[in-house]
């Protein structure tokens, strides 16, 4: 969804306003990815025994987990900005001149929106609002886990009320609801909280969304993804568990690979029929490459992710390696 709304909208190539503002509607994956993330991190954390003792481990995880490729992505984006400097005509759209030393070092710890920088690529925005959210649930959630029912409505407030005292859309605070959507699912399916419990405070959720956030983001990323994770957990095959598989490496460079080449192409590929042709091409591309950068990169951030332990692990808890993948 997001690589089409990005494919779509390559400057002046596709004219029809009615086909862009279909596409744009891909902008809805990021909020979709901001609910699941809401589900399979607390949850791969309850399963897995998580105290607050463990919280040097989970970041350990979490590190390991995403910033190798993420800074592999960053080598590969200032490596293309080079090649385009260098080719005459190759620039890509939505991509900013060479950065300076600043914005790239600004890139470690995503310190780029607190210091009014500009992401080298603009799908890194939603990896720094993940990473404010992974600080907030490893300090949060062990109060919405001690039996404690006062103590887990003060850990809904927080969620609830932050939107509203920081309403930036660089910062996790806004889509702080949308996580709390998933996690209460997760709550819900260990058993943690009651249905009525469950559904009040998701009907809070969504509430709070409705008014902080666009509408339709509300509604798609929040009860639709429910809806299906609940309803439809079959819902897959083989294509789609190999998209899911490398989806983070997709994620990190189809700006630089698929919108890079329908961006060559279009200056030459004009005609109506040529079009989606040039689009499934760089989409194409994007699968393409992305699936060498996980076989070389991303699997294994994977793998060392997953040799990082809690303290005091019960084996009867543990995180089936198919949940820790999707994690």
């Amino acid at each position: 969804m997001v690589c089409f709304d990005h494919f779509i909208s390559t400057v002046g190539y596709i004219e029809n306003e009615k086909i862009k503002s279909a596409f744009a509607l891909g902008r809805t994956g990021v909020f979709i990815f901001f609910v699941i993330s809401g589900i399979v991190i607390p949850l791969s954390m309850i399963r897995g025994g998580y105290t607050i003792g463990n919280w040097g481990n989970f970041m350990l995880k979490r590190v390991a987990r995403l910033e190798p490729p993420y800074l592999a992505s960053i080598i590969l984006a200032l490596c293309y900005f080079k090649i385009r400097m260098i080719i005459a005509g190759s620039s890509a759209v939505h991509l900013p001149v060479f950065p300076s030393s600043k914005d790239v070092a600004l890139h470690i710890g995503y310190l780029v929106p607190f210091a009014g920088a500009k992401w080298i690529q603009p799908p890194y925005w939603t990896l720094c609002i993940e990473f404010q959210y992974y600080i907030a649930l490893s300090l949060l959630l062990p109060l919405a886990l001690n039996g404690n029912s006062k103590s887990r409505y003060c850990f809904y407030f927080i969620f609830l009320a932050i939107p509203f005292i920081l309403p930036h859309d660089a910062f996790f605070p806004l889509y702080a609801p949308l996580f709390l959507i998933g996690i209460l699912y997760a709550f819900s399916i260990m058993n943690i909280i009651e249905s009525k419990e469950y559904l009040n405070v998701t009907a809070l959720c969504i509430v709070v969304s409705f008014i902080t956030l666009p509408f339709v983001d509300t509604i798609a990323a929040g009860l639709l993804t429910l809806l299906i994770v609940q309803y439809l957990p079959g819902l897959t095959n083989k294509v789609l568990k190999f998209l899911g598989n490398i989806s983070y490496s997709i994620y990190l460079i189809h700006k630089i690979t698929g919108s890079a080449l329908i961006n060559i192409l279009s200056h030459r590929f004009r005609a109506g029929y040529q079009k989606p042709i040039v689009i499934m091409t760089g989409y194409l591309f994007t699968i393409a490459c992305s699936y060498v950068f996980y076989r070389i990169i991303e699997k294994n951030s994977q793998k060392l992710s997953s040799r990082i332990k809690y303290k005091k692990h019960d084996p009867s808890l543990s995180v089936d390696g198919k949940m820790d993948q999707v994690v």
